[in-house]
């Protein structure tokens, strides 16, 4: 059994050698195709990663009109805490949002200059965090419509929705364009590989009629094709991965450290993560070069 596995492996190996840069292009396309898998899944995590942590910093504003007092304001503050999906309410008074501002804008002098401290434009608020942005819609209906909605002048969930449409809506096109790419130079990566093994059939053509003539079965002669179109999945895997790696640590890691870290408790890239990577791409580049052989094989060679 060991030697018949071994002269299988070795002929793989000899027919990915004879085809020369035929091999090279088929594992640099099938490179790129496992890539942009890999890309679109990364992607789609620092995507997710990115709404979640706006969604943690984000809350909805609820703006008093100027007739309200604190106690009332107050009061509406208990009621709100009481509702399902609420995660945290803060009371913000005009006083509060005016001194607010004026950090915000100590370096713009342009703004100082016409903000009087003792004159306040700003209305007093609720900041109201919730634990799922799906909520947000239904809980400022519920404290709008409910028995203190009279209080309340505006809120600011239009702005918020907006903001959180826009990321949802970047995310599903980087999704949709990433996979077909990667679907692209799949079936590309497919039709290679198949031209490949087909033309390896055709110049090693005298060499398997002569095994036919001693005896050799059909998946003997044809496994060694199937082995060599799964080696260029298994090579383009190899590389995939080193060159995903190489993008993590120059480009990733560094933009994951600054703009996601400080708003997230976890880390977004895990090692968990990275095998998933790892199995998909593997899995992938073996099916695909093993099904494209096993085409070519069942096309092209008659046995």
């Amino acid at each position: 059994m060991l030697i018949y596995l071994n002269r299988i492996l070795r002929s793989a190996m000899s027919g990915f050698k004879r085809n020369g840069w035929l091999s090279l292009v088929a594992v640099f396309i099938m490179t790129q195709a496992l890539l942009l898998i890999s890309i679109f899944a990364s992607l789609n995590l620092v995507i997710g990663a990115s709404i979640q942590a706006v969604n943690e910093r984000i809350d909805v504003a609820i703006f008093f009109k100027e007739t309200v007092n604190q106690s009332e304001a107050i009061t509406l503050k208990s009621q709100v805490e009481q509702i399902d999906g609420v995660k945290q309410v803060i009371y913000v008074s005009s006083q509060d949002a005016l001194a607010k501002f004026l950090a915000d804008h100590r370096n713009r002098d342009s703004i100082l200059g016409v903000v009087s401290k003792d004159e306040n434009f700003l209305p007093a608020s609720l900041e109201v965090k919730v634990t799922d942005p799906y909520l947000i819609e239904g809980i400022v209906g519920q404290i709008t419509k409910g028995e203190g909605g009279e209080l309340i002048s505006q809120t600011s969930l239009e702005d918020n929705q907006k903001l959180i449409e826009q990321l949802r809506n970047f995310g599903g096109f980087v999704q949709r364009s990433s996979l077909l790419l990667a679907l692209a130079l799949i079936i590309i990566a497919l039709l290679i590989i198949f031209n490949t093994i087909r033309i390896t059939i055709f110049t090693r053509r005298e060499e398997i009629e002569i095994m036919k003539l001693v005896g050799a079965t059909d998946w003997y002669i044809r496994w060694p094709f199937i082995i060599e179109g799964m080696l260029y999945g298994i090579i383009a895997t190899a590389l995939s991965l080193v060159l995903l790696y190489i993008g993590y640590l120059t480009l990733a890691k560094p933009m994951v450290a600054n703009y996601l870290i400080s708003t997230t408790d976890s880390p977004v890239f895990t090692v968990g993560f990275f095998a998933f990577l790892a199995i998909l791409q593997l899995v992938v580049g073996l099916v695909v070069g093993g099904v494209s052989s096993y085409w070519a094989t069942r096309k092209h060679l008659h046995v």
